[in-house]
């Protein structure tokens, strides 16, 4: 009988190894996926799991997008395994915030597209975010206001303006995702915007933009345009 260590255990070694000398582009999807796997699930050959995975959801980012609960119920992954990759996520997610010293700066489009893209650009249903700028341009405030299925999700102004006005802002951006991938405002869409627009006016709240956005691509209501960065 065998005392010796698993077999997996040499070949994580040298995958890390690979990782720490040459960085990502020395590994494929599924090892960069395997190599995560294994600070989770120690005492498991993750290669079968991570290959499975890949066929499964046919890219990273598709597991990464998927939910905390859709990832712990799988077979083999678990709570420790699902909280780490939603972990991991959630430090990409802060990573891409335009960050400075005096705080996250939302001063144009694009920059707004790279902070929400990562929040809920790959969400499987409609959710929509209610960003509150100071009169710097400076995001003070990001909250999911509502979250929906995947047609439309039911907003309230009232609700929205209550957040504003509680947290001071100077100026809103709204966002929402599209699940369909598809960009297309819906009629709900330009009511919505419309009706916030005009309701930002009587207060002196100004809603600078109503954007769109899938997990590669977004669309800025107000601009009536792409948005590309």
């Amino acid at each position: 009988m065998s005392t010796g260590a698993p077999h997996y255990t040499g070949h994580r070694s040298r995958l890390r190894s690979r990782f720490r000398d040459a960085g990502r582009g020395a590994l494929s999807d599924y090892e960069i996926l395997e190599l995560l796997l294994g600070y989770a699930i120690p005492r498991r050959d993750t290669k079968p799991l991570a290959k499975e995975l890949l066929e499964e959801y046919g890219s990273l980012r598709r597991i990464f997008d998927e939910s905390l609960e859709a990832l712990e119920s799988r077979k083999g992954i678990g709570e420790y395994a699902g909280t780490l990759i939603k972990l991991v996520k959630a430090c990409v997610s802060r990573y891409l915030e335009p960050f400075t010293e005096d705080g996250v700066i939302l001063d144009n489009p694009e920059a707004v597209i790279r902070y929400i893209q990562a929040e809920i650009g790959g969400e499987k249903s409609e959710h929509f975010m209610l960003l509150c700028l100071n009169s710097a341009g400076r995001l003070i405030h990001a909250q999911d206001l509502c979250r929906g299925t995947v047609n439309m999700a039911h907003v309230y102004p009232r609700e929205v303006f209550k957040t504003a006005l509680e947290k001071g802002a100077s100026a809103l951006v709204l966002v929402h995702n599209h699940p369909s991938g598809s960009l297309t405002p819906s009629a709900h869409d330009e009511r919505l915007t419309q009706a916030l627009t005009e309701l930002g006016e009587s207060l002196g709240i100004p809603v600078h933009d109503h954007i769109v956005v899938t997990r590669d691509q977004a669309y800025s209501i107000t601009l009536r345009r792409h948005i590309r960065y």
